[in-house]
């Protein structure tokens, strides 16, 4: 008997659009969102933080197998960043870099829509970039100037590698190792 004889949808080519990129951006997105209705934004941002702190040592881990050195420099810190955030659907660009400070842009979220809903997300790209800038650098301070989960049409990321630069209410990260 046909399936749709007996009225039974063909699932398998239905235009429903789940992959598994999409079914973890759900899942994360869920879970942050619970989070922040559970304990407020700010403690889901501190739980999202240590996550993203995890993440970080992988990602660093990757990047240096391929890169070789037992750290990266500067430059190829940013061109991680940047790749990165590619890999996972992101569009960040280098707005600037000096050895003081980094700023990137970026005009498509790797969380898609599911960012403005639970802004404590923006928290993963804090810590992957701090963790990455602090253990290549020493030092990185990373505010999130602007960002698509607050309303911007993009997000500015500036990053400050100098810890007397002024502080406009970024997360201060520390690196681990000799630079």
């Amino acid at each position: 008997m046909c399936r749709e004889a007996v009225g039974i949808p063909d699932f398998e080519n239905a235009p429903i659009g789940i992959d598994r990129e999409d079914f973890l951006g759900m899942v994360f997105g869920a879970f942050a969102g619970a989070l922040e209705d559970t304990v407020g934004r700010s403690e889901a941002s501190g739980f999202i933080a240590l996550v993203g702190m995890a993440v970080s040592e992988e990602i660093k881990a990757r990047y240096l197998r391929v890169a070789g050195p037992r750290r990266l420099d500067l430059f190829a810190t940013v061109d991680a960043m940047i790749d990165l955030k590619r890999r996972l659907g992101g569009d960040f660009y280098v707005i600037e870099t000096t050895p003081r400070r980094i700023v990137l842009g970026n005009r498509r979220c790797p969380f898609g829509d599911l960012v403005k809903r639970s802004p404590s997300m923006c928290m993963v790209t804090s810590n992957v970039f701090g963790h990455m800038v602090a253990e290549s650098q020493g030092y990185g301070r990373i505010t999130l100037a602007d960002t698509i989960a607050r309303g911007g049409t993009g997000c500015r990321i500036v990053i400050d590698l100098d810890p007397d630069a002024p502080d406009e209410g970024g997360q201060d990260y520390f690196g681990t190792g000799d630079v």
